[in-house]
């Protein structure tokens, strides 16, 4: 076959241009790795840094984010560092935070307390074993320098420049970020000479800010990964009970100053670099502490880069990232895949004015979490004294007149109606204690009157209605993204950490608790099928399962249990060992199939993925901690938690009722036989929920509240129809 000449002529033309481009156009595609500066300003808010000129370009260009500051145990400023570093929650103290120049002197004093020796130049912790011990004994097991370690590995430099010493006190908890699993960091300076005198500030000293960056440019050909620690702001901290308020405050100023300076010549020098800066606060200062503001700055500077909010997978919440998320951040610049971490590289969400949103958040936030308790703690009581208000009622039931009945009732019926009243308050806003109060009653009060008047005919239906009510909120928020829950009082508190996205423990508790009751109270009302009623069982399920929904590991455990048990008994089956294995063999199947579509099947891995991805990475030991955890989490909470009290209480009145009035619980019983097994499940979900849950105390209150309300309302409301039926 003959070729054309001009277009053979024109194929060899284009064979060699693409020959010609392709190494530029693969040099386009492969930058050079960045370097990751690491600004810490310990001990500031947002209208601090806001106050900061060029920090606030920075804030207004690059992505903000607020960080949740929890550690290992107690919360202390050394493991909130450390936490910086270990991608998991930590334990340090102070005596573990110290770093000094590697000489001879600290040369040999590490090498006669590890093995292995360590390199000439450098900056070492020489209290490494003891980092590493407390760790070991730690709540999670962290590794202390992981970051810094995975670093190194991959042949990347650390160092680390400045410190919060006092005159009298060695402060360097910086370190804790950029060191490796032996305490040690390629280069940088913190000793002395990084500070200057000066009488106007706390202690008679301050930064050199003129060295530390005389320092940084000294290092920054040697080094990958910087950490500035700019040290003034913990100094003030420390000289807080030494000055009055207004001398605080232009103590503080006076420091911002210099440490905008500081970055704006900083940024200068990295100026056109493909470097990524970020300013970071490890620990709230005392008074934003005292105000509830246990959330902290971080903002992340990257020229070229679009700015917005940050989010991270650890959370699921924009604007929200956890401080074990900063390591695996860090890493991610580097395409360093973390290990033996908990947290996620955080990414950014596009916002117009993300400034205005963080602060609407932690003010959101803040409110919450101030509220939180005493709210709580009120509807607890309520639902104690509305339970004891009912007995009473119910034994002495001859000496109390027939109208004091529906009141009572009504209160009753409260402690179901509140939880849903809790769900849908966050709609209307941020608003104060006392307005949350006022608008808790009156709300639930409204819809107990429309439940009542629905329903009075027949008392099942005021059950029906009230549980379905809960139960459908619920399910419709947790399906749509937990919106109310992740803003409710009775949701969850990011301040605290425990969880972010989801159901928490007191709403599981509750949903299991709503849908017992509303399905065998659908039962016992209507001719139903039952096989549609066990449909529901599953729904509620995988709503609570579900990585992306409820995402809840101990209240999976619970709802399979607990429903298996009630479907196997609607069916008019006995509970026997042998149906005890299937239940057991239905919950681990549920829980592994959870788990293969978070681990394979989901971009944003929750706890259960996270665990078994811990458990993998270091061994059968996690499960051991985890178990610890959880019994040690139990008993503190236990002793503690007001939701204890309502837990024993509930008890104690079931337990008189099945004396006092004698037979009451089984006529009650014979009444209604499908809430009687409803009533059994619960009793179930209250035990299971107990064990696996590492507040399974709260669980357990909230889901038992639908037993002993439904329970004594019924027998109220028969004493009642008859009172009425006598003419008493």
């Amino acid at each position: 076959m003959k070729i054309n000449k001009k277009w053979f002529l024109t194929l060899i033309i284009v064979a060699s241009m693409i020959n010609l481009f392709t190494p530029s156009i693969y040099a386009l595609e492969k930058p050079e790795t960045p370097k990751v500066i690491m600004v810490i300003i310990n001990r500031v808010n947002f209208d601090d840094l806001q106050r900061m000129p060029r920090v606030k370009a920075l804030m207004d260009e690059g992505a903000v984010t607020l960080m949740n500051t929890r550690a290992s145990g107690k919360n202390s400023e050394f493991k909130s560092y450390a936490t910086l570093g270990a991608g998991i929650r930590a334990e340090a103290s102070h005596s573990t935070a110290l770093f000094y120049p590697l000489d001879k002197n600290t040369k040999a004093i590490y090498e006669r307390r590890m093995e292995g020796g360590v390199a000439e130049k450098g900056i070492i912790n020489y209290n490494i074993h003891s980092l590493l011990q407390q760790n070991l004994r730690g709540e999670y097991g962290a590794m202390p320098g992981a970051l810094g370690e995975m670093l190194t590995q991959q042949g990347y430099k650390t160092i680390i420049l400045g410190n919060s010493d006092t005159e009298d006190y060695l402060s360097r908890a910086a370190g804790f970020i950029p060191m490796d699993s032996r305490g040690y960091i390629h280069g940088g300076q913190v000793d002395g000479d990084l500070i200057q005198k000066d009488i106007n500030s706390p202690f008679g000293m301050k930064t050199n800010y003129d060295k530390l960056l005389e320092a940084f440019i000294g290092a920054y050909n040697e080094g990958n990964f910087f950490v500035i620690e700019t040290g003034d702001i913990n100094r003030l901290e420390s000289y807080r009970t030494n000055v009055t308020n207004s001398m605080y405050i232009e103590h503080k100023n006076n420091a911002l100053d210099n440490i905008d300076g500081f970055i704006d010549k900083l940024l200068q020098h990295i100026e056109g670099d493909p470097t990524v800066l970020m300013l970071v606060t490890p620990y709230p200062s005392d008074d934003a502490a005292a105000r509830g503001e246990r959330l902290t700055p971080v903002v992340i500077y990257e020229e070229g880069a679009p700015g917005g909010l940050l989010w991270s997978g650890t959370t699921r919440r924009m604007g929200i990232i956890g401080n074990v998320d900063i390591a695996p951040t860090v890493l991610g610049y580097f395409d360093i895949e973390p290990i033996g971490m908990i947290g996620r590289g955080v990414t950014t969400v596009a916002a117009d004015d993300g400034i205005s949103y963080i602060q609407y958040l932690n003010r959101r936030v803040v409110n919450t979490s101030l509220q939180r308790y005493r709210i709580l703690y009120s509807f607890a009581v309520y639902q104690m004294l509305a339970s004891v208000a009912a007995l009473l009622t119910i034994v002495f039931r001859k000496r109390i007149p027939a109208k004091w009945y529906n009141p009572v009732a009504f209160c009753l019926l409260g402690t179901i109606v509140a939880p849903f009243t809790l769900l849908i308050l966050p709609l209307l806003g941020v608003l104060t204690i006392t307005l949350n109060y006022i608008f808790l009653i009156i709300i639930t009060g409204i819809l107990i009157i429309v439940l009542y008047y629905l329903g009075r005919k027949e008392p099942l239906n005021i059950i029906l209605y009230a549980s379905l009510l809960v139960s459908a909120g619920l399910i419709l928020d947790i399906g749509l993204g937990q919106n109310l829950i992740k803003n409710s009082i009775l949701g969850y508190d990011p301040i605290i950490g425990a969880r972010y996205y989801g159901i928490g423990n007191e709403y599981m508790g509750v949903l299991i608790g709503a849908v017992l009751i509303f399905t065998t109270t659908l039962l016992d009302r209507y001719n139903m099928n039952k096989y549609f009623v066990i449909l529901f069982y599953l729904l509620t399920t995988i709503v609570i399962a579900f990585p992306t929904m409820g995402a809840n590991v101990g209240g999976t455990i619970t709802a399979v249990f607990a429903f298996l048990f009630t479907s196997i008994r609607l069916l008019q089956k006995k509970i026997n060992i042998k149906r005890l294995i299937y239940i057991l063999i239905g919950v681990i199947s549920v829980v592994v199939v959870m788990a293969v579509i978070d681990l394979f099947f989901m971009e944003n891995h929750s706890h259960l993925a996270s665990a078994i991805q811990q458990i993998v990475d270091n061994g059968p030991i996690v499960i051991y901690q985890i178990i610890t955890r959880k019994i040690a989490m139990n008993i503190r909470v236990m002793g503690v938690t007001v939701w204890s009290r309502v837990l024993l209480m509930t008890i104690a009145i079931v337990g008189i009722l099945f004396y006092r009035p004698a037979g009451i619980i089984k006529k009650i019983t014979s009444t209604y036989p499908n809430m009687t097994i409803g009533w059994g499940g619960i009793i179930v979900a209250c035990g299971v929920s107990f064990a696996v849950n590492d507040s399974g105390v709260v669980s357990a209150a909230t889901t038992i509240i639908f037993l002993s309300t439904t329970i004594l309302y019924l027998i109220m409301d028969s004493f009642y129809r008859q009172k009425r039926c006598k003419g008493e």
